[in-house]
């Protein structure tokens, strides 16, 4: 059951404490915002979880989380920056070769942590994030100039050159929305220090970039770069994090969705839906119509037109077809996990500002498929959920995938 109170156009007021206000709860925005909820979720301190399937699977991720060794979270991160480290290196995503390493390990663990510890209370889970923020911000000092990555900033040069490579913005934005987390859930000043200093890195590495040469650089994913450079704003006041999370507006993607037309056809669908929850936050943030209506139509868009009935979204990563035309986009690559675990952060801010119903229905329905339905009792997850007609779910690894 969720459980949600109406406000009547109450928001967070400017200036109030952004630790206890908004961020606080995930997908509520901390103050600063012109365009107040009409639903406001509660915050996760004030929400504890009876026995059921949503608590078994939370005590499933902590115990996994914990099971996690920081020194071999750490490792990539500790040789990219000349320290020392002799872990046993984890696999996957996370292997010393692989292009996007780190945005698991110093990322997606410190927002699990921040989360887990907001959900719980669990002070062994928040000391875990408190020691992996103290030591990537020993890796950040090695760089002296705000860089924080489990890979070298020559990733970063071949990006600005056209040169081939997979997508380090898009696991920057992990690094630096963890540290966020770790921030607003966990009060920890080290963890919004190091995203201060990751961000200033962001300004100074797109400061001479022109119009033209960063749209070609945003043809690359990269993640939420905007919406997490719009919260780090909404946390500090400081705009010149707001301006440069305006550097990171796609408007080959954005500027049909405003226009209310579905060019979606071809694209990579969890490349684009982390952009399109920037626009919300961009739209709370300064009442821009323009990014309002990119939002507000996306999501109308691909809940009606691009959703199975589970509430997935994607066929083998990609939206393939012409609107409503999934028949035969059905198989073992059916609805990328990620994509559901996104437009459920996309729709807190629907929801949030229209009380929708309809908006929370579609909330439900994923939530129960894309994310209870896509976990095993051991904790291991699907990368997809298959709705072919004789296919069967199957899961990662522990420490390979």
């Amino acid at each position: 059951m969720i459980t949600r109170r109406l406000l009547g156009g109450v928001g967070p007021a400017l200036g109030q404490d952004p630790v206890t206000d908004g961020l606080g709860t995930p997908g509520k925005p901390a103050g600063r915002g012109r365009i107040p909820w009409r639903v406001e979720p509660f915050p996760l301190k004030q929400v504890r979880l009876l026995d059921g399937p949503f608590k078994d699977a939370l005590e499933i991720n902590l115990r996994w989380l914990r099971d996690l060794p920081n020194d071999r979270l750490l490792h990539t991160f500790r040789l990219n920056a000349g320290l020392p480290s002799s872990a046993t290196p984890l696999g996957g995503w996370e292997k010393p070769d692989c292009e996007v390493r780190g945005h698991f390990s110093g990322g997606h663990v410190l927002s699990a942590c921040a989360l887990g510890y907001a959900s719980t209370g669990d002070e062994q889970i928040k000391e875990k994030g408190n020691e992996l923020v103290a030591e990537l911000a020993k890796c950040q000092g090695k760089f002296g100039n705000g860089y924080l990555s489990a890979f070298p900033q020559e990733f970063f040069d071949r990006l600005y050159s056209g040169k081939q490579v997979w997508a380090p913005f898009y696991t920057y934005h992990k690094i630096l929305a963890g540290h966020l987390d770790m921030y607003a859930l966990c009060g920890n000043q080290q963890a919004l220090e190091t995203a201060e200093e990751m961000a200033g890195w962001v300004g100074q590495w797109s400061y001479d970039v022109s119009y033209d040469h960063m749209q070609h650089i945003l043809q690359t994913e990269h993640g939420g770069m905007n919406e997490a450079l719009y919260n780090l704003y909404a946390l500090t006041g400081k705009s010149d994090y707001l301006d440069w999370g305006d550097r990171f507006r796609h408007a080959t993607v954005f500027d049909p969705l405003a226009a209310h037309r579905d060019e979606l056809k071809g694209l990579h669908a969890n490349t684009n839906i982390p952009k399109i929850i920037g626009c919300a936050r961009r739209y709370e943030l300064t009442g821009d119509a323009y990014h309002h209506d990119v939002a507000d139509y996306f999501w109308h868009e691909v809940t009606s037109e691009r959703t199975y009935a589970t509430g997935g979204t994607s066929y083998d990563e990609h939206w393939n077809t012409d609107p409503g035309k999934l028949a035969a986009e059905l198989g073992k690559n059916t609805e990328e996990c990620c994509c559901g675990y996104n437009m459920l952060k996309l729709t807190r801010h629907i929801f949030g500002w229209t009380a929708d119903p309809r908006a929370m229905d579609y909330y439900e329905r994923t939530l129960y498929n894309s994310r209870l339905g896509t976990q095993d009792p051991r904790g291991l997850k699907s990368y997809f959920l298959p709705l072919g007609s004789g296919f069967w779910k199957y899961y990662n690894s522990q420490w390979d995938s």
